[in-house]
Order: structure tokens, then C-alpha cells, then sequence
């Protein structure tokens, strides 16, 4: 691994608070993404137990609508589609003891079609490849079917879900995170996942065009929650809380609130992002850009331009990163950074040991983390954004993420 576990006592006194409530959250040792994130931001470990835990539960009552077989199906999926050998072999375990048959596991380990799968976890196996994978988006046949099975509210969990582990899933991997000997002598013997050696991040072929909007594209494919009337009375202080961290609830958010709990949760990480980051805009801007242009979400990367430029990022770096090209003429830090998130994106998901030395000697331990985490929470938004088919918002003053 390269990071070690802090503890308690190496915090300072002000952020201890933080691990006792990670630890307290999870019920268990800090281990996996929290070894990461403790040893940049506390606050932010704790963001992410309590976002997690809405989809984790083990031994608790669930408060995801979605069954404990669904969530850690989408666990395994995600993990390989992602390369993440922590989060498959945290939860392999879980996924058996939840009703997904060893076959089943095996086959999504090698890269197989499962054998025999169930009518909901072929759905949800196309759902999650769909929308991590090729173009990002879900097909209209495979968007009505999960709509129709899992209703509103679990359709927008199930996006969620996949995108909170594929959140977790890039620190997990810049970091080379492993799982403890205490943590193995825990679980009934299972087969690891392994991860193909690192290829580079080769250059992006085809790049599609951001979909242009009209007047005429078809609505969202889920209505909108806009005001206090829209949620359940005992609901509301959710919309509230939203706004409380952003001023105002936008177009993505306005969805996501069809699960009001989940969407104040992933507000309160992404206000971490938007304004408590130890990032630099312009380096945390140059992180939005490329994650963006890499899940290739016109409603993310439209909500990141105006920061980007505020940030003082040149309308040609703006541009090319656009059309999918490494641009000429950047420094060395921002090519360090375009380069870890490519190689994060790309190829086998994890960093070479040269391109993670460089970004350690650019921006040091902390900031590194973040700008993995923040690439991860990103990447969570746009698989949102483009589950939905949400179009740019109007007003871009205003933040979209």
C-alpha cells in the first residue's frame, strides 16, 4: 500500500471527532477508503462513512429500499468493471451471504456473462456496464426496465449505489489500498481479484461530441422535485439541507431528492469538494474538467467551465481537454494531474509508480488524495447526471454538482 493507517492519537485533537465517527458509523476498525481520506481530510472520511452506510447496513436495518443481494451485486459488478481488488474482496463475502451464487461471482471475477443469472441481476448487470462502461449512458430499454422494477425511488438508488463505489473505487486504487491480515482472517476463503498490469493511459479513440440540447430533446426521464409540496412532509427539512450547502437546489439534485435522505447525504460530500478542498481551483477546476470530459457528461462539464475559467485555466487547455486531447503547453503539475486522472480512467484503473511519484512531488500525500477523491465524487455525479439524461442547466452562476 501506498499509505498507512493513522491512528487516533497521530490526529490532531480537533479532527479526532472525525475518526470516532467513522469508526462509530461502520461498526469496525478504519480499514479500505477511510485509511485513504484519514490521512488527508478526517471530515471528509466521515462524509464518505455516512453517505456508504446508506448502502452498506451489514447486520443493521437497511435504510436503502434496495435488497442487501442488489447492493452488493452492484458491489461485485462495479469492482470489476472498475479494477478495484479492495472492493471486490471486501465484498464477495457479503454478496454470498446474500444470496449471490458462487457461480455467479466467478464469472463476473473472469469477465464472464454469468450462467443462470436471475431476470433482476441480468437488468442489473446491464445497467451498471451500461453506465460505467463504453458510453456512460443507459439505454431507453434498459432505463424503462429498471424503472419499472425498482419504481422511482429505487432506480435513482441503484444509480447512486453504483456511483458511491465507483467513488470510493479511485483512492482505493491510486492509493494501492490492501485488505489487513485482521481483516482476511475474518472472512471465509475466497478467490482475490486480480488486476491486469498497468497499460498507461492510452490516448481516447472516437471521443464522442458533447449531445447538443435543444428545445425539442426529450424531457428527463424522472420529474423533478423542486419545492417543499413535492416531498412527504416528514421529508422536507431534506430540500433544506440541500440548500443550506449550495444556495439553491439544482437540476441534478432535483432528481436525486426522489431518495431525499441519499441526496442530502451526497450534498454534504460535495460541499467538501466545492469549497473545503486543500485543492487550488485551478487544479481542482483541471480535476472537473478532465473526470467530466472522461464520463463524457455535458451537464457536469457545463457546470465546470465557468469555474475553470474563473480559476484562470486558458480557454485552449479548456478546448482541448473538450475534444479529448492532452493539452500542449501545460505545466508539469497540470500534466501530472491530467495524467493521474487519465491512468485512474483508463486502462486498468490504477497509477503507475512514476506518475504517482510525480503527483506526490507536485502537490504532496494530501492533496494527492483529494484530487483522487475528488475525481471519485465527480465521477459519481456524472453517472447521475447521465443516467437521467439531464441537459446543461440554464444558469450556470450557480453550482450544478
Amino acid at each position: 500500500m501506498r499509505l498507512s493507517t493513522v491512528t487516533r492519537e497521530q490526529l490532531p485533537e480537533d479532527q479526532r471527532r472525525f475518526h470516532d465517527a467513522v469508526k462509530a458509523i461502520r461498526r469496525r476498525p478504519i480499514s479500505g477508503p477511510f485509511i485513504v481520506t484519514m490521512n488527508s481530510s478526517p471530515d471528509l472520511a466521515s462524509r464518505f462513512a455516512h453517505l456508504g452506510h446508506y448502502f452498506h447496513s451489514r447486520g443493521q436495518a437497511d435504510e436503502s429500499i434496495l435488497s442487501a443481494r442488489v447492493r452488493t451485486f452492484v458491489a461485485l459488478v462495479g469492482s470489476r468493471l472498475l479494477d478495484v481488488p479492495y472492493e471486490w474482496n471486501a465484498w464477495v463475502g457479503w454478496a454470498l451471504e446474500a444470496g449471490v451464487p458462487q457461480e455467479t461471482a466467478d464469472a463476473i471475477r473472469e469477465g464472464r456473462k454469468p450462467p443462470n443469472p436471475t431476470a433482476e441481476e441480468a437488468l442489473v448487470q446491464d445497467f451498471c456496464t451500461q453506465l460505467a462502461g463504453g458510453n456512460h449512458r443507459v439505454s431507453d430499454a434498459t432505463w424503462q426496465a429498471a424503472l419499472a422494477h425498482f419504481g422511482a425511488q429505487g432506480v435513482v438508488e441503484l444509480v447512486v449505489c453504483l456511483g458511491y463505489f465507483a467513488m470510493i473505487a479511485f483512492p482505493l486504487n491510486a492509493f494501492e489500498i490492501e485488505m489487513s491480515p485482521e481483516q482476511l482472517a475474518m472472512r471465509k476463503s475466497f478467490v482475490p481479484l486480480i488486476v491486469p498490469p498497468h497499460p498507461g493511459a492510452a490516448a481516447r479513440q472516437n471521443v464522442p461530441a458533447f449531445a447538443s440540447r435543444s428545445s425539442a430533446a426529450p424531457p428527463a426521464r424522472l420529474g423533478r422535485i423542486t419545492r417543499h409540496d413535492d416531498l412527504k412532509h416528514a421529508d422536507q427539512h431534506y430540500l433544506d439541507r440541500i440548500i443550506r450547502t449550495r444556495g439553491h437546489v439544482s437540476e441534478l439534485f432535483q432528481v436525486l431528492l426522489h431518495t431525499p435522505d441519499v441526496a442530502d447525504r451526497m450534498a454534504t460530500v460535495g460541499a467538501f469538494f466545492l469549497y473545503e478542498t486543500v485543492l487550488p481551483p485551478p487544479l481542482r477546476t483541471l480535476v472537473w474538467l478532465v473526470t467530466a470530459r472522461e464520463f463524457d457528461c455535458a451537464y457536469a462539464w457545463a457546470g465546470c467551465v465557468p469555474h475553470a475559467r474563473a480559476a484562470g485555466l486558458p480557454q485552449t487547455l479548456i478546448d482541448a481537454l473538450q475534444r479529448g486531447e492532452v493539452p500542449a503547453g501545460v505545466t508539469e503539475p497540470q500534466a501530472t494531474a491530467i495524467a493521474f486522472c487519465h491512468e485512474l480512467t483508463r486502462g486498468n484503473h490504477h497509477v503507475s509508480d512514476a506518475t504517482y511519484d510525480a503527483a506526490v512531488k507536485h502537490f504532496g500525500v494530501p492533496a494527492t488524495i483529494q484530487l483522487a477523491a475528488t475525481l471519485g465524487y465527480f465521477a459519481m455525479m456524472c453517472c447521475a447526471a447521465n443516467a437521467f439524461e439531464l441537459p446543461p442547466q440554464s444558469d450556470d452562476s450557480k453550482p450544478a454538482l
